[in-house]
């Protein structure tokens, strides 16, 4: 028989996963760990409350703290001395995880490092919930959150996950999705397939598959582009192409065209990536 209450705690931080949408997704266990716990340590204590509240728990004899990426070494220490005095303490963020991509590196390492446990309470995370609904190959993957706002870096990024046989796993807003997509394209063979999230377990959400040489027809499926994305692009497709040939081409549009309109035009025509073109061409308008 299942014990769904957690009477006697021990001491040690508890990282706790949160809904990211539904809050039915919470488990018994979280539940119970975020009754039980004095000292709860959040993202955003706002948020937290709320939440707290909305499961009605009692938050007047609790003490709720933030946690970000700013804190400071000696609010970190008080954690370790709140444990190291017998305390069970909480960390959670405000969805899903915590520190998967958000802050908390620092504290847990320095409560290992103290000698004290950390325990999980594990629940939701919106890329394994994204990726087990993508019908992209699960055996391997990577997660990397957020890509840098500078587009050199993010080609850089995108260029060295190509490489990996595995599925790629990035968080986007819907301001940037657009931009995104359009260096996927550039980057990965055109026919790779691509599966976007909005909204995970929300009123509202949406799941939509589609190829990388159809992002834009793909994009224009979603309802709104506002909310949380989660993207992920499979293995890509690496075709075998007949080189000699295609430097053949490049050399008879090197005669009457740019480097820029002839990596479009041979891109679009034979259906593979822009900086695969690009690669090769500028070797050849060099000459």
């Amino acid at each position: 028989m299942l014990n769904l209450t957690y009477p006697n705690l021990e001491p040690g931080l508890y990282v706790i996963s949160l809904p990211i949408g539904c809050l039915s997704d919470l488990t018994f266990r979280a539940l119970n760990v975020l009754k039980i716990t004095k000292n709860i340590f959040a993202e955003d204590t706002r948020n937290a409350k709320t939440l707290l509240l909305s499961l009605d728990i009692d938050i007047s004899q609790k003490k709720i703290s933030s946690y970000h990426e700013h804190t400071s070494k000696t609010e970190r220490k008080n954690v370790i001395q709140l444990i190291k005095s017998g305390e069970s303490v909480s960390l959670i963020c405000d969805a899903g995880t915590p520190l998967i991509s958000d802050p908390g590196y620092k504290l847990i390492r320095e409560i290992i490092d103290s000698g004290f446990k950390v325990l999980s309470v594990p629940g939701v995370s919106s890329p394994i919930a994204a990726l087990s609904v993508s019908g992209l190959p699960t055996d391997t993957f990577s997660f990397i959150g957020f890509l840098p706002v500078s587009k050199n870096k993010k080609l850089e990024i995108l260029e060295k996950y190509k490489e990996l046989k595995s599925s790629l796993i990035i968080f986007e807003s819907g301001k940037r999705i657009h931009k995104t997509l359009k260096l996927i394209n550039e980057v990965y063979d055109p026919m790779t397939e691509i599966c976007i999230c909005r909204e995970l377990t929300k009123k509202y959400e949406e799941i939509i598959r589609f190829k990388v040489e159809g992002f834009e027809v793909g994009l224009k499926s979603f309802s709104s582009l506002k909310g949380e994305f989660v993207l992920i692009i499979g293995k890509n497709i690496n075709r075998d192409l007949d080189w000699k040939n295609l430097d053949k081409k490049i050399r008879e549009y090197k005669k009457n065209n740019t480097l820029k309109s002839t990596v479009a035009v041979l891109a679009a025509e034979i259906k593979v990536s822009k900086n695969l073109i690009y690669k090769r061409a500028l070797k050849i308008f060099e000459e």
